[in-house]
This record gives structure tokens, C-alpha cells and sequence, in this order.
């Protein structure tokens, strides 16, 4: 006894080894979250998935068959697609190129910062950062040579002559302020201005070219500025990066407040000044240059110039019903009608007769009333608040009239206006106007409303007394078509353009058919039904229906033709009525091509015969037929119509210059008729057939780990040609159907395998060889392999599989043209740690039963 225990421990361990070691293979998907998955897991789940011969697809439905719900699933994908994505930038992270790319995200980012710092409120501060790129007050160097720009040791110096004599210097001013020419010798032009320096330099040069000089020079002097020195100037104060910079000698002030990356927001803009050899040379307020364009006081830097920004003085808010509204510096002197001006101005809306202002006073704030007439003589004071307020939304003298009148619309009251003079304001009533009754709505003192209501027949008659209307009253006349509802008719079925259309009084059904576009060619003159609302509770009626003759001239033989509003006319197909229905012959027959059916119950063998019979290298078994699915989207009436349309029109167009009146007329009408089928081809969809197919969509949907599954348009039918020859009228001869296609190929001597065997391939086919001779010359089956699941599709598309009795399987007959399909096996649900618990648990109770059983 205790070696059987021994035995069964020993498989239980055994089992429990096995299963604990393919359990660590793969996890139990039946508890993960997706989402607290690392990157690293997943990688290391899809490894392990590769190492065992699991496909993402596989791995996948083996999450599903574990109970892995839906929207997990969809994260698995979206992660292991990530991951996988994830190892094409894995270059990047080498050292070196790691290195580059932290640079440039820095980079990114410290501009990122830079563009997308907030606006200041301040007005102007933002003028001169060099963050903003709207205004740029980089030095321009590309420009004219200003004739008043000083020279000094640095400025590169071009001198051109011409004329008589040519020659060209190009000279740089050296630290002692001089220029040195050949054969010329030093010239002194430090402090002096281009022209200057032109004249200094053509009197020098005129000692050895005389023809400069004179009433009639032959020789000309072009004296221009090459390279710029640079200088070196200090820019302290309040300014976001103060120092000492170089700079271009064409820069000036604003020039070098941009370098500085601008003022900050407690510097001022109203008084910049600059210093020169310890003297003040220029105050600079910006202002003049932001508000009027004015910039006389924008010098031009020499070297060692300081710039310097004080702290703002006077700085006031102003908000509201202004185009600019912000914080402003006021200069001394200034009113509050110059703080409007700088702010742009009042808009539109803005109450201007008083401006509130709060003002700091002692320990607390004061509200004070600015009123127009002191704008002028109002001074700001620092820390004060403007706010300029909105005109009432309301009028102080207004009536409206609405509904059926020619000229709706707000009126202004005047004393003693009256609800008939407002009429006449508004040149009266239209003729649709209700004459039973008008309302007159008018506001109370707390803003609640009463309505006044009044004949208005009797009123414009004068039979009762006009009514007075107050401010806001609101005068509502009504239409008669405000108090019913809009009649129309309705047409559908064999129109040229069906719809709903306005209804008219005496509307006969031929007017309606005319509107409508006439007849289709495939319409029934003997089928129209007038379908009008009617109901009768007591008998069930809900309609009544009235069939009428209409003849090719839309003459109605019924008298009761004249239409009621609602009435919806449908117009029927004539059952006589057949388009051409055309199937083909592919391959291997004397004469292939289109064929038009000749009866509803033309066969197969019919088909052939006209066809002229198969040739001598026609595959009879592998013939197979193509037949349209209900999935197919074929073209409606409509696009066919305008088809042949289009192709009549080609005809037309090819030799315009020699078509007859008669032809012009008739291509006008095409063009007519084209225009209206194309302009309604997308509001007039074949909503039957589009139904049809979303509703069989719906019943063969099945939504899998893969998606939906293919609905295709066309499938092949397996038939036995031989034996419709032989018997032509038999269930082996299907009758034919519009789109057929009867396809017969050459004779086929190979045979294709595919799926899961060793080497796939097409090998030659021998007469009298099992299956399993076919699979071996493919290398025979892999490890993968579903044998009893293998099935052969023959050359005409029929199909069969593998058969198995108790141990033993018979694999189908293979012919020339087949396709052997072996298939893999699903994938093992691995055992989760609890399963093996279970199991364990279950056998060790067995064991232990046993036991208990024997002693």
C-alpha cells in the first residue's frame, strides 16, 4: 500500500512539475490588467510567445479562451504593437546619438518657453523681447550706406574710381583713425561722416588723379562702407539681461534693448536715456514710437555709450469698453483723455458719458465718476483702475412689429402712436395676414409680460377703438399659414425625379407627374395609386386608396384625379417590363463572351451550347460558376440611366459642326436630363437595396478576435459539368442568373498544397496517388499540423475533407487542378496556477479515498 501511495505522490509531483513549468511559460490571463503592465513584461510575454511557436494572433486568442475580456484585449494589441514599434528606435538610444538628442530636446524646449511665455499686460514690454518674432529689431545691415554715419577705427572703407581713370582701394581705419592708400599715403577720417570723408579723401587723391577735380571732372570718386565696426555698449537698469554687449555700429537704441532680450515689467518706456563720454545725449520715449510711429530720438550707438531704463513712475490700469486695454505709463502732465488715446480709443459699445476709476487713498480705496467733460483735466494718480463701462442693452424708445407685414422690424414711439399707425409704418399687412385675431405683448415695470389680444379685421375697419402702444411693446401679426399646417403632395416609384412637392389647388395627378419629371420608360400607365389620409376608427381604416388609368399623354381616365393636400401617389413597375440581363462564358469554349438571357429559366447546358461547346484543351471537371452574392453592389436604374446617358452624349460630341437642328435639340435635352440625374443621384440612393444589405450584414456579423467576418461579393459554385452535358435539364444544371460567370480552364496536371506542412508548394499530379503521397513530395506534415482537419478544394471550387471512423481516417480523393489545405492546430490553454491547485487537490482526495478504502 504505502509504494501505491508513494506512486501516486510521485505523479501528482510529476504533473504538478509540468504543469508549474509550461504555466511559467506564458501567464494566466485571466487576472491581468493590461494597463499594469510594464513595457519590460509585455517584451518579455511576447518572447516568450516566439519561443514556443505562438503568433500574435495565437497569443492573443489564447488570452481570449483564458476569459480576457474584450477591452483588455484591445489594450494587449495596442501594447504589443507598441512594444514592437518601440524596437526600430532602439538606435537612438546609443550613447552618441542618445547625447544629440537629449541637445535637441533640450533645445525644443527651452525655445518652447521662450514662443509660448504669456503676453504681458503691460503695454509695449512685449515690443522689444526677442522673443517676439512679429516685431524684430535686429541690426539691418542691409542697406544703403547712411551719409551721416560716423567713421572710426574698424569701418572698412571702398573707394572706386572710374571715368578716365580707374583704380579701387579698399582700406581699413586703423586705431589712430587713418586710412593708408598706395602711393597716396594716410588719410585722417576718424570722426568724420561719409561724405565727409569723401571730400577729405578726393582732395587727397586729387594730386595724383587731376581729372578729379575741375568744372569738367573725367574722373568720378564712389566712396561706400564695407564691413562695420563693431562697438561695445553697456545696457543696464530694468532690462531682463543687463550688460555689455557688441553690437553693429548701424545699431541704435531700440536696436540694443532688443539684444537685452527687452525691458522688464518694471522698467519704464516713457524715459530711456543714453549717456556718452558721462553726459546725457538723448531721453528716449518709446511711446512716441508705439503710438505714433515717431522714432527722431532712436540715435544711432557710438562705443562705449550706457543705455539706461529706470523703474516705471506712473503706471495706470484701464479695462473695459476700450480697443487696448492693459496697463499704461503716464508721463507727467498727462490726462486722462491721453490714458483713452493710448488705449486705442472707446469702442463701440462704450458708455463715454463717465469713466469709474478706483483710487488708492491713505489705507483704503476710493470709487470716484470721471465724467466727459473732465477728461481733459483729470490727472492719473499711480495704482488708479479705469474701467469704461458698456451702454445699457436696452431701448429707450422702441415697438416691434412681427409676422405678416412688408416691413417688419423695430420702430422708434412717438406720442400717442397706435397699433394701426404701426401697421401703416410698416406698409401695411400682406395678403396672408389672419385677419380674426392680432396680439399686442407688452412688458411691465418688473419685466413680466401681458398680452392684449383684438380683432384686427376690426380694427383696420375702424369697428373698434385703436389701441395706444407703449415702449417695448411688441405687435404680432399672424399669417394664416402660422395657424395650419403647410400642405404638400407626395410622389415615388417610376418618376423621373420623385419627392415631395408644394401643394395647389386643383393639383391634378398629371400636374404632379409632370413636376416630377414624367414617366420612367418601365412605368405601369395602367398602375397609379393615390394614397390619402383618411381614417376610421370604427373599421380599422387608416387610408384610402384610389387606383387610377393614366395614359402615355399623363391623361387620367378617373375623374377623381384632383388632389388633396397630404394625398402621396405612387406609381407602379409595369410586370412586363425587363432590362437586359447579360451572364458570360470564360475559357476554354469556341465563342466566349457576353450573353444575354433569353427566358427566366435558361440553364447551364443552354448557355454552353450557344457558347459553341468546350475545345479539346477545356478542363470539363475543373469548370466552375461565379455568382454574384446578395453583398454585391450593383449599379442602380438611376446610374445606369445616366450611363447611357453619358454615352449617347459621346456620340453627340464627336462631330458637333455636323449634327441637325433636330440632333442639337435632342442633345439639349440630354445635357437637360443628365444635369438633374446627376444633381439627384445623391439624394435619391437605392435606399431598398442598401437595406437589404446592411440587414444581412447584421445577421452573418460575428465579431471575432480577428474582426468581422468577409463579406464578399461573388462566390464560386462547384457544379459537374460532365454531368450537365450528359444531362442537360438536370438538379446538376442551375438555371442562370443576371452577372453569371461560367469560367472553364485548360486542362490543370498539378496539384498546390498549402498550410501547415513542411515545404508548401504545387507539385505534378499522378493519376491513382492518395493523399498522402501529395503531402509527403511537400516534406509531410509539420509539428503544427491538424491531419484530421486536412480538405481538398477541386479545380471547380467543391470541397472535401477528411473523414475519420473510430481509429481510422480516409482522407479525400485527390484530381488533377486540387488544393490540399492542411491546418494548424489551435493553440494550449496553459493551466493557471489555481487549475493545478484544483487538480492537485482533487487527486491527492482520490489517493487519500483509496487508502482510506484499503485499510
Amino acid at each position: 500500500m504505502s509504494r501505491f501511495l508513494k506512486g501516486i505522490f510521485f505523479v501528482l509531483l510529476l504533473i504538478s512539475t509540468g504543469l508549474t513549468g509550461h504555466s511559467q511559460t506564458l501567464p494566466d490571463f485571466s487576472n491581468i490588467k493590461v494597463s499594469e503592465l510594464s513595457d519590460q513584461q509585455i517584451r518579455g510575454i511576447l518572447q516568450q510567445a516566439t519561443s514556443l511557436g505562438y503568433s500574435q494572433q495565437e497569443l492573443l486568442q489564447l488570452a481570449m479562451q483564458q476569459g480576457l475580456g474584450s477591452d483588455e484585449i484591445s489594450k494587449l494589441v495596442t501594447r504589443l504593437d507598441a512594444v514592437k514599434s518601440s524596437r526600430a528606435s532602439t538606435a537612438l538610444d546609443k550613447p552618441g546619438v542618445r547625447g544629440l538628442r537629449q541637445n535637441l530636446d533640450s533645445t525644443k524646449s527651452a525655445g518652447s518657453e521662450f514662443f509660448n511665455s504669456t503676453k504681458s499686460e503691460i503695454f509695449g514690454i512685449d515690443f522689444f523681447r526677442n522673443g517676439n518674432r512679429n516685431g524684430d529689431f535686429e541690426t539691418n545691415l542691409n542697406i544703403p550706406t547712411p551719409r551721416d554715419y560716423e567713421l572710426g577705427a574698424g569701418d572698412e572703407i571702398l573707394i572706386d574710381l572710374f571715368g578716365s581713370s580707374e583704380q579701387y582701394y579698399q582700406a581699413v581705419v586703423n586705431p589712430d583713425g587713418n586710412i593708408l592708400l598706395e602711393n597716396i599715403g594716410p588719410i585722417f577720417v576718424s570722426g568724420l561722416d561719409v561724405d565727409e570723408a569723401e571730400r577729405r579723401i578726393r582732395s587727397k587723391l586729387s594730386r595724383l588723379y587731376t581729372g578729379l577735380i575741375g568744372s569738367s571732372p573725367q574722373t568720378f570718386l564712389n566712396v561706400n562702407l564695407g564691413n562695420i565696426r563693431s562697438i561695445s555698449v553697456s545696457i543696464v537698469g530694468e532690462v531682463e539681461t543687463p550688460g555689455t554687449y557688441t553690437l553693429s555700429a548701424f545699431s541704435t537704441v531700440f536696436n540694443a534693448l532688443y539684444s537685452v532680450g527687452g525691458i522688464s515689467e518694471n522698467g519704464t518706456l516713457r524715459e530711456i536715456r543714453v549717456f556718452r563720454d558721462n553726459t546725457l545725449v538723448k531721453t528716449l520715449d518709446a511711446y512716441q514710437y508705439l503710438i505714433n510711429g515717431i522714432d527722431d530720438n532712436n540715435i544711432r550707438l557710438q562705443s562705449n555709450d550706457v543705455i539706461v531704463v529706470g523703474p516705471y513712475t506712473n503706471r495706470v490700469r484701464i479695462s473695459g469698453e476700450v480697443k487696448r486695454p492693459g496697463l499704461y505709463e503716464l508721463a507727467k502732465d498727462e490726462t486722462l483723455n491721453k490714458l483713452v488715446e493710448y488705449a486705442g480709443g472707446f469702442t463701440e459699445s462704450a458708455f463715454i458719458d463717465q469713466i469709474s476709476v478706483v483710487r488708492n487713498s491713505g489705507k483704503e480705496k476710493v470709487v470716484n465718476d470721471v465724467f466727459e467733460s473732465q477728461f481733459d483735466l483729470f490727472e492719473p494718480k499711480a495704482g488708479d483702475v479705469y474701467n469704461v463701462n458698456r451702454v445699457l442693452d436696452r431701448f429707450s424708445n422702441r415697438v416691434q412689429i412681427q409676422g405678416a407685414v412688408f416691413r417688419p422690424g423695430n420702430y422708434s414711439i412717438q406720442d400717442g402712436l397706435t397699433a394701426k399707425q404701426l401697421i401703416d409704418k410698416a406698409d401695411g399687412l400682406k395678403g396672408e395676414a389672419s385677419r380674426q385675431r392680432a396680439i399686442i405683448i407688452r412688458s411691465k415695470e418688473d419685466l413680466s409680460t401681458e398680452n392684449l389680444s383684438f380683432n384686427l379685421g376690426d380694427l383696420i375697419n375702424g369697428t373698434i377703438q385703436d389701441i395706444p402702444l407703449q415702449r417695448e411693446d411688441i405687435l404680432r401679426v399672424f399669417s394664416i399659414y402660422d395657424l395650419k399646417e403647410e400642405g404638400y403632395v407626395e410622389i415615388s416609384g417610376e418618376v423621373n425625379n420623385g419627392g415631395v412637392f408644394s401643394f395647389s389647388e386643383n393639383m391634378k395627378v398629371g400636374d404632379l407627374i409632370s413636376l416630377a419629371g414624367g414617366l420612367k420608360s418601365s412605368a405601369s400607365n395602367s398602375r397609379v395609386e393615390i394614397t390619402r389620409r383618411l381614417g376610421n376608427s370604427e373599421n380599422g381604416d387608416v387610408s384610402q386608396v384610389i387606383v387610377l388609368d393614366v395614359g402615355s399623354e399623363l391623361g387620367v381616365v378617373n375623374s377623381e384625379n384632383t388632389l388633396q393636400p397630404y394625398d402621396h401617389v405612387v406609381v407602379r413597375k409595369n410586370p412586363d417590363f425587363f432590362t437586359p440581363q447579360f451572364v458570360a462564358v470564360e475559357g476554354q469554349v469556341k465563342f466566349p463572351g457576353d450573353y444575354a438571357i433569353s427566358n427566366q429559366t435558361e440553364r447551364i447546358s443552354s448557355l454552353l451550347q450557344r457558347a459553341g461547346g468546350i475545345t479539346q484543351y477545356g478542363f470539363v471537371e475543373g469548370a466552375t460558376l461565379l455568382r454574384k452574392t446578395e453583398f454585391y453592389s450593383e449599379s442602380s436604374d438611376m446610374e445606369l440611366r445616366i450611363d447611357d446617358l453619358e454615352a449617347l452624349l459621346e456620340k453627340f460630341q464627336s462631330d458637333p459642326q455636323s449634327l441637325s437642328e433636330s440632333q442639337l435639340a435632342q442633345l439639349q435635352r440630354v445635357n437637360d436630363e443628365l444635369s438633374k440625374l446627376t444633381q439627384g443621384q445623391s439624394e435619391n440612393q437605392d435606399l431598398s437595396s442598401f437595406a437589404k444589405r446592411e440587414r444581412l450584414r447584421e445577421i452573418v456579423k460575428r465579431n471575432t478576435l480577428y474582426g468581422d467576418v468577409e463579406l464578399k461579393e461573388s462566390e464560386a459554385i462547384g457544379i459537374d459539368l460532365k454531368k450537365i452535358i450528359e444531362n442537360p435539364g438536370s438538379k446538376q444544371d442551375l438555371i442562370l442568373q443576371e452577372g453569371d460567370v461560367l469560367v472553364i480552364p485548360k486542362v490543370v496536371e498539378t496539384v498546390r498544397l498549402r498550410g501547415r506542412v513542411l515545404y508548401p508548394t504545387t507539385v505534378l499530379y499522378e493519376n491513382n496517388r492518395s493523399l498522402k503521397h501529395f503531402i509527403d513530395q511537400a516534406g509531410g506534415f509539420d509539428n503544427r499540423a491538424k491531419r484530421r482537419g486536412t480538405y481538398v478544394i477541386y479545380a471547380n471550387g467543391s470541397v472535401a475533407r477528411t473523414k475519420r471512423f473510430l481509429f481510422f481516417k480516409t482522407y479525400p480523393k485527390v484530381t488533377s487542378g486540387a488544393e490540399i489545405i492542411v491546418p494548424a492546430k489551435p493553440p494550449k490553454i496553459p493551466f493557471s496556477p489555481s487549475e493545478i491547485i484544483g487538480i492537485t487537490s482533487g487527486v491527492a482526495t482520490l489517493a487519500l479515498l483509496i487508502s482510506q478504502i484499503n485499510f
